[in-house]
């Protein structure tokens, strides 16, 4: 059996002297193998003090590097970086690299539904676009006294089949019941027939009610859809909402996003997009007017349509996962 002195070198720094190699040692047997500072001196045949010398040479030499790793800082970081490139507020939710994709958003929608919570307040009027982050959202709302506060539907809720209606319903009556708020829904499918239709239909009184309601709003949540090859994401394809001659439209022009159902190209530009006049959604440009525009935001597959968002100024408030984050500025260095 050997001795500690007779043991095979370990892998690490070259050693230059006897002193190095104790070191070595030391620092091998206290950081990697996790022993205690008198198991080591034991080992080594020598005393606590010398270990505590040998393991601050190991330091000083390289041999051990020690890194610490503050917990959000890589989101204060991201977040100086967004506020600066987008003007804009934003929230970096911390996440582990690993976390699955259902943690971010989760995580996300908490953070979200804290802020909304300190921003809603007495009088407010608070215009909300359903869709699963929002509905996450409303799924983590603690409840907020306030008084005279409305919550407005922003977008349709379905076509046909109906799809959406119920989802929609519980989602805005939880936003009702957080804040004791009367809450107004938008009756109307995701996207009309013809645009004379939609017209027509936007000229009636309840839902010219709606349409002014949110354009006066003083908080607006929403997260941002993607359209990849003219092909839009949920909830607009669920329920065969749209069609093969409308993906082609929307490919024609350029629309790579939307919010509440109303699409935008790739400079945040809603005039381009000719769907647009088939579609419940809002008046993307009216609704810049509103003070708090907070899009909750979690996935990288959103990034392309969430950076035209961002340099269409349809965003005031941005609260975003680590990584979508970290992922958007790696992909637009410049805004």
């Amino acid at each position: 059996m050997h001795s500690s002195e007779e043991r095979s070198p370990v892998e690490g720094p070259e050693i230059t002297s006897d002193q190095d190699g104790r070191a070595v040692r030391a620092a091998v047997a206290y950081y990697v193998e996790k022993k205690t500072m008198d198991a080591v001196a034991r080992e080594l045949e020598t005393s606590r003090a010398t270990v505590s010398r040998l393991l601050a040479r190991a330091r000083e030499e390289g041999i051990v590097e020690i890194k610490v790793f503050q917990p959000g800082a890589l989101a204060s970081r991201l977040a100086e970086r967004l506020a600066s490139r987008y003007g804009v507020r934003p929230l970096v939710v911390p996440v582990a690299e690993e976390a699955p994709a259902e943690e971010k958003h989760a995580r996300t929608a908490e953070v979200a539904a804290r802020l909304l919570r300190d921003v809603v307040t007495s009088d407010v009027v608070l215009a909300v676009a359903w869709g699963t982050m929002a509905n996450a959202v409303s799924i983590r709302l603690r409840p907020k006294a306030v008084t005279n506060c409305r919550v407005v539907q922003v977008n349709g809720m379905g076509n046909g089949t109906a799809v959406g209606v119920h989802y929609a319903h519980a989602m805005m009556d939880r936003y009702g019941h957080a804040f004791g708020a009367n809450v107004l829904q938008r009756p109307l499918p995701l996207f009309f027939d013809t645009p004379g239709l939609a017209g027509a239909l936007g000229r009636d009184r309840l839902i010219l009610q709606t349409t002014q309601l949110t354009q006066n709003a003083d908080v607006f949540l929403f997260n941002v859809g993607t359209v990849s090859a003219g092909l839009p994401s949920a909830p607009h394809l669920y329920g065969s909402f749209l069609d093969d001659s409308d993906f082609r439209l929307l490919e024609e022009d350029g629309a790579v996003g939307d919010i509440a159902t109303s699409f935008f190209d790739a400079a945040g530009d809603s005039a381009p997009v000719r769907l647009n006049a088939r579609t419940s959604g809002p008046d993307l440009d009216a609704l810049r007017s509103i003070p708090r525009r907070i899009c909750a935001v979690s996935g990288i597959h959103k990034i392309g349509a969430l950076h035209a968002a961002l340099v269409g100024g349809h965003i005031s408030d941005l609260v975003i996962d680590e990584r979508t984050a970290d992922a958007l500025i790696d992909a637009y260095p410049t805004a």
